[in-house]
C-alpha cells in the first residue's frame, strides 16, 4: 500500500492476489491499482511458490528495484542542515532486523538508515515486508567503507553515537546531540572495533532483569527514541 501510493511513477509496477482473496484491504488495494493504473492479476497457489519471503499473505506487488542510494551527499547534508538523525547499521546482517529497525527509523523520524555494501543483509522483499512500507518513505544509502563514512558524518557536523551493552553513556543522558547518527552494531559481535573507536559517545540502556542485552532492533529503536525525544 505504501508504494503505491508514494512511488511517482506506477511504470512496470503489477499487483498478484491469490485466488479466493477478499475482504476490505484486499478492496483498498484494487482500488488503489485502478487509481495508479496498476495491472492487477488473480493467480494461483504456483504462481507464490517462487517468491522467497516466508509469508506472502496472497498479494505480491512487483515493481523495479528500488529503495537503495549510493548518492550520500544531498541526503546527508539536508539531515546536517535540519539537526536531524540518521542510522547507521554495522554489519547487520539478519534481513528481519533490517527491516524492524527501519521501521522504526521511519516511524520515530529518522532522515535515513545507512548500510555498508559488504558484510550486511542486502534490502529484499523480507527487509521491506518486516520494514511495514517504510522502506517506501526513508533513504536507505549504501556505503562502501563506515569508517570513511563516519569520518564525513563528522565533518557535516554530525555525532556519532555507537550502542553496546558495555557503554559508558545511559541512553538518558542523551542530551542537545543533534544532528546525531546512531550506529547498531550486528547481532551477536555488535560494533566492530574500528567502528566503536569512531564514536563520540557509546551509551548502553539500563537494564533491570536477568536478561543481559537486548535484540539489536529494540535497542535500536529505545535509542532512537531517546535521541529524538526532545527535538
Amino acid at each position: 500500500m505504501e508504494y503505491l501510493k508514494s512511488v511517482p511513477s506506477a511504470d512496470g509496477m503489477s499487483v498478484h492476489i491469490a485466488e479466493g482473496s477478499h475482504g476490505r484491504i484486499i478492496d483498498e488495494i484494487i482500488s488503489l491499482c485502478r487509481k495508479r493504473g496498476v495491472r492487477v492479476s488473480i493467480e494461483g497457489k504456483s504462481f507464490f511458490s517462487r517468491f522467497s519471503s516466508a509469508v506472502h499473505q496472497g498479494v505480491v506487488l512487483v515493481m523495479p528495484r528500488t529503495g537503495v542510494t549510493r548518492a550520500t551527499g544531498d541526503a546527508l547534508a539536508a539531515a546536517a542542515e535540519n539537526r536531524g538523525v540518521v542510522v547507521l547499521l554495522d554489519q547487520v546482517t539478519d534481513p528481519h532486523n533490517m527491516g524492524s529497525i527501519i521501521r522504526s527509523a521511519e516511524a520515530l523520524g529518522c532522515r535515513a538508515v545507512i548500510i555498508p555494501k559488504n558484510n550486511s543483509a542486502a534490502v529484499n522483499e523480507t527487509v521491506i515486508k518486516t520494514a511495514a512500507g517504510a522502506t517506501a518513505h526513508i533513504d536507505i544509502i549504501q556505503v562502501t567503507n563506515v569508517a570513511q563514512c563516519i569520518e564525513e558524518l563528522k565533518g557535516m557536523g554530525f555525532w556519532i553515537i555507537g550502542t553496546s551493552d558495555h557503554g559508558t553513556v545511559s541512553t538518558g543522558e542523551l542530551k542537545n546531540i543533534l544532528p546525531a547518527c546512531i550506529v547498531i552494531g550486528g547481532e551477536g559481535k555488535g560494533m566492530r572495533r574500528l567502528t566503536e573507536e569512531k564514536c563520540d559517545y557509546t551509551v548502553s540502556i539500563p537494564l533491570k532483569g536477568r536478561v543481559s542485552s537486548l535484540n539489536a532492533s529494540v535497542a535500536a529503536g529505545i535509542v532512537i527514541y531517546e535521541v529524538l525525544k526532545d527535538s
